[in-house]
């Protein structure tokens, strides 16, 4: 493979020089991969050209080195940098090549189970998107290579995976600047980690996320304390970021999975997690998955399967036993509130600390409802719409599953 010989420091080198350089190395580097080699090295040098605008804007005195960019097909992260890249090259940014190349749709962020947000494959804007990847890894590289900071940043990466403090002030330092001009708002970002946040900041989007999640939500659209205020704030930030984008990155709505297969938790109310989850799968699907699994724990057991079973048997399934319930409800659902106009506090309703109840009761309600998450969530809760619903049933099942 071809070595370059020039100084990597831009303060010693001319762009165009070293641009020059890169190309070759770029070349020989298509000789090793099984792609359009054109297509490929015309990415990358988008890339270095991106990146050599954000250094002129926000590092025009950083004695930061030209960094070789790379496009593997491997990993989740759609970029990252590293000090040294696998052939020992010094200052790497890794670009995902289908996210750079744009081979395929990518889920760029899950907003709730059914909500994602895609950027489209073919779309003529998608590289805005990904341009503000690139600003990101830069902040990254100033902050190892050139920061006065540099030693304590390294420091802090083992506790924070590079999303500390130092990370966020660069962040709202670029962004303050940054926000107004492309027509937004300034949102601060926080640190990783919002047990160790501000008080002020906690609920802010934090600077993992830095380029992106600020630009879509005013607030962390992970946190479950959020207001109806904040909510609709975060909305109209939403809006606004898919005008910004125009429509690289769309809202899809899908049909929420069901869960296949659970895990069972070592602990007293395995059985009862196992059951509930095998009846939901049963009323879901019409199968017969809670029957068999009693079955097989009575062979196991010893016992004759003609022996009386207290378990309530999937709808639609025909048993000659008398179902007793086993997770006992209580008397009046929630829902039969509503019914005289009283709008329910969704956390007091289908608290957390009986997840099992909690999460049958809410299924079983909006099922009967016959209501969308969203329009349910609207008439019971005085929700604007189905977002804290969904996170509150991805809870209640985390907590089931834990």
């Amino acid at each position: 493979m071809t070595q370059t010989t020039i100084s990597r420091s831009v303060l010693h080198t001319s762009t165009v020089d070293f641009k020059r350089h890169y190309r070759e190395y770029l070349k020989e580097l298509a000789k090793d991969i099984d792609t359009n080699r054109v297509e490929l090295i015309t990415a990358l040098e988008w890339c270095f050209d991106r990146w050599e605008y954000w250094r002129q804007k926000f590092y025009p005195e950083a004695d930061l080195m030209f960094p070789f960019f790379l496009s593997m097909k491997g990993g989740k992260e759609f970029g990252h940098y590293s000090t040294l890249g696998p052939s020992g090259q010094p200052s790497v940014i890794h670009i995902k090549r289908s996210y750079l190349l744009g081979t395929s749709d990518t889920i760029v962020w899950k907003i709730s189970p059914t909500q994602k947000l895609v950027l489209k494959k073919d779309h003529p804007d998608r590289l805005k998107y990904v341009d503000q990847t690139i600003l990101h890894e830069l902040v990254h590289q100033y902050l190892h290579e050139a920061s006065p900071h540099a030693a304590e940043y390294e420091s802090e990466g083992k506790n924070y995976g590079g999303h500390g403090p130092l990370f966020a002030a660069e962040c709202n330092r670029i962004n303050s600047m940054l926000h107004p001009e492309l027509g937004f708002d300034f949102i601060p970002v926080r640190h990783k980690k919002p047990s160790h946040a501000k008080v002020a900041d906690v609920q802010r989007p934090s600077c993992a996320q830095f380029t992106h999640g600020e630009i879509f939500w005013a607030w962390d659209p992970e946190n479950e304390e959020l207001a109806e205020w904040q909510l609709q704030e975060n909305q109209q930030r939403l809006m606004q970021a898919l005008e910004f984008f125009n429509r690289a990155v769309e809202v899809v709505n899908e049909a929420e999975e069901i869960e296949s297969n659970f895990p069972a938790p070592f602990a007293l109310d395995c059985a009862e997690v196992c059951i509930q989850q095998l009846m939901k799968r049963d009323q879901e699907n019409g199968t017969t998955l809670l029957d068999a699994f009693i079955q097989g724990v009575l062979e196991h057991a010893g016992v004759s399967s003609a022996a009386p079973v207290n378990i309530p048997p999937a709808e639609g399934l025909q048993t000659e036993l008398i179902p007793e319930p086993t997770v006992q409800l209580e008397v009046d659902s929630p829902l039969s509130l509503v019914e005289e106009g009283t709008v329910l506090d969704l956390k007091t309703a289908y608290p957390v600390e009986q997840p099992a109840v909690s999460l049958d009761r809410l299924s079983t309600d909006i099922k009967q409802s016959d209501l969308t998450k969203a329009d349910f969530a609207q008439r019971v809760f005085g929700h604007k719409n189905g977002q804290q619903l969904s996170r509150h049933l991805k809870k209640l099942r985390e907590l089931m599953a834990a």
